[in-house]
């Protein structure tokens, strides 16, 4: 008995010191650096990746013990923009173009044989996330793992979890994130372009727990920009219409600035009810256009409408921001129209008859 006490204590204290082992982790993240236009804010990056720089550390002069790399796509992204070659305060930066690319080659080196995870894209506070928008999470992270195997060449997980920190966005920027989201999840409803799928992923970067209170608002108000310009690529053009008939087809311009092709609806919603005006459904815009509708309207009374445009996906759900057609109908009642003409033409018979007369009293 003595003996197979001394065997399970043996053996437990050799066991001990693989049970107790973890695995080091390595978390590759920072704030970002470039606008949503993909130009640079500032060139902390550059001096960052240098082999004694905050990033550079973490690649550089490392043993090959086992590790697992936790990395932001986002951040991985922005490196190999700067690798490609980029300027920064209107001049090329090539020393900063070349430390991107000796970045790059060791960080693909040292994770070639790791275990690497995909952090949900643009690192952001996954709690924070989860209680906004559940299904935006799990976008963030297959976005963030396809970007991340792309620029890797090799396949790494994707599991939410590894996250750390917590963002301190405050309430005005959380709703206009939100407001962002919503008006780009629609815009992918009715239009495949990677732009939206760009730029809605790129959202995530204002709830990264690294952001300042001055780089959450001012990253909050660059989405703000970037996602105001996108919807307006893809609208109904607001304009000024004057009806002079009780039935009309009024044409619309829709535009589609983008470089695939959109199948939409248009809902038309009358403000007033001086008017009446129908919904265009199952329109095919080309890319790179603009197309002409004509709209069916019928005037109930003269007057001025305020009509609010907007298109709509397969679905009937409202997509993208407001137009406002401004319609004024001045319509005249057809017996005062025959009593006005009736009127015309005796005034042209008098004029004439009173011309005769004068030439005949010039003869005499």
């Amino acid at each position: 008995m003595k003996k197979l006490l001394i065997a399970l204590f043996t053996l437990s204290f050799i066991a001990m010191p693989s049970a107790q082992a973890e695995t080091p982790v390595i978390r590759i993240v920072d704030k970002a650096h470039t606008n949503f236009d993909g130009t640079f804010r500032n060139n902390e990056l550059a001096a960052s990746l240098l082999p004694n720089g905050k990033l550079g550390k973490l690649v550089f002069g490392l043993t090959s013990s086992k590790r697992t790399f936790v990395i932001d796509a986002a951040l991985i992204s922005e490196v190999e923009n700067m690798a490609d070659g980029y300027t920064f305060g209107g001049k090329e930066d090539a020393a900063g173009s070349q430390t991107a690319r000796n970045w790059l080659f060791r960080l693909r080196n040292v994770v070639a044989y790791n275990d690497v995870v995909a952090l949900p894209f643009g690192n952001p506070d996954e709690k924070l996330v989860k209680s906004l928008a559940p299904s935006e999470l799990k976008f963030y992270s297959l976005y963030a793992q396809a970007k991340l195997q792309t620029s890797l060449k090799r396949s790494v997980s994707a599991q939410n979890g590894w996250g750390s920190g917590t963002s301190r966005l405050s309430y005005p920027f959380i709703k206009t994130y939100s407001k962002n989201r919503r008006l780009l999840t629609g815009l992918s409803t009715i239009s495949t372009s990677s732009e939206i799928t760009d730029v809605r992923a790129r959202l995530a970067v204002v709830m990264n727990p690294l952001l300042t209170r001055e780089d959450r608002a001012y990253f909050s108000y660059n989405a703000h920009i970037a996602v105001d310009k996108l919807a307006n690529r893809l609208k109904v053009i607001p304009g000024r219409y004057q009806i002079t008939s009780k039935t009309v087809k009024l044409p619309i311009t829709l535009v589609n600035n983008f470089d695939t092709a959109s199948v939409v609806s248009v809902s038309l919603i009358p403000m007033n009810s001086r008017m009446q005006v129908e919904n265009i459904n199952n329109i095919t815009v080309a890319a790179k256009s603009r197309q002409q509708i004509l709209v069916p309207v019928d005037v109930i009374a003269p007057g001025s409408t305020l009509v609010l445009a907007q298109l709509m996906n397969s679905k009937g759900q409202l997509v993208g921001q407001v137009s406002k057609l401004n319609l004024t109908a001045t319509i005249i009642d057809s017996r005062v129209a025959w009593f006005t003409t009736g009127a015309a033409v005796l005034l042209f018979l008098g004029a004439v008859t009173q011309s005769v007369r004068r030439v005949r009293r010039s003869r005499k």
